[in-house]
């Protein structure tokens, strides 16, 4: 396992501990279907099933084969945030075109993130991460006073690109909601498997609502995370459909 130094700067100490804490926290494998690249050049066949994916880890994000709606897992439960505004538990028959999913443990204190809005709450969580060169799975629990959360309906073929497909997104407004956000930190040397930086999907307390968050502004909030040490992908068996597909904004993937 990977030894972080601590021979940090005094500022730094309360993050060097908690450098020293990841590396000595139990192992936690991350395991992906699909590529955000193939993603993004339209490839939305279902290779996996959730009943799988339900094998390899208990917390995650991800769509559905034709990209129809948002996955949520949560607490060892799969979710289906659908165009519709419905949230509904998935059969483990579905299939995903990309997901991930790991099994958390929340080894990894975060702190508080209370009133941030998204952009800050980026930047805050990446802050406090002990190696951004690595992969991490975070969770947030708390208050959210505003927040903007996506689904999108699913595509007819030929299949569009995915920045093509998400001009049909539904967008939901929520406000004073209880909840958690499933999110993954990808570093910046692997943007073709996962969008560089911060993905959040949101999933409500009482488990009506949710989807892939496009904005938000937490009240009273807590983040717990995982850094990944070990990582499975289950690559299409098929070329990309596009080569040169235009990419979605970021924290719109």
């Amino acid at each position: 396992m990977r030894r972080l130094s601590l021979l940090w700067r005094a500022p730094a100490l309360a993050w060097a501990l908690l450098a020293f804490s990841v590396a000595s926290s139990p192992a936690v494998d991350l395991f992906q279907v699909g590529t955000i690249e193939a993603l993004g050049a339209g490839d939305y066949a279902g290779r996996t099933t959730y009943a799988v994916l339900a094998r390899h880890g208990d917390f995650g994000l991800g769509t559905f084969a034709d990209l129809d709606g948002e996955m949520v897992a949560l607490d060892g439960r799969f979710y289906r945030a659908g165009s519709d505004g419905s949230v509904r538990e998935v059969p483990p028959a579905r299939t995903a075109p990309f997901a991930q999913v790991v099994h958390f443990t929340g080894s990894l204190d975060l702190g508080r993130v209370d009133g941030l809005d998204l952009a800050a709450l980026t930047a805050t969580l990446a802050s406090r991460l002990p190696d951004p060169s690595r992969f991490y799975a975070v969770r947030v629990d708390g208050r959210f006073e505003t927040l903007s959360v996506r689904s999108v309906p699913a595509q007819p073929k030929p299949w569009p690109t995915l920045a093509e497909a998400i001009k049909g997104q539904a967008v939901f407004p929520l406000a004073g909601v209880q909840g958690t956000l499933v999110g993954y930190y990808t570093p910046a040397g692997a943007p073709a498997l996962s969008p560089p930086g911060w993905h959040f999907h949101f999933l409500s307390a009482d488990r009506r609502q949710g989807g892939h968050v496009l904005a938000a502004r937490l009240g009273p909030a807590k983040a717990r995370g995982d850094g990944v040490t070990a990582m499975t992908v289950v690559f299409s068996e098929h070329p990309l459909p596009r080569r040169d597909a235009a990419k979605p904004a970021p924290g719109e993937e």
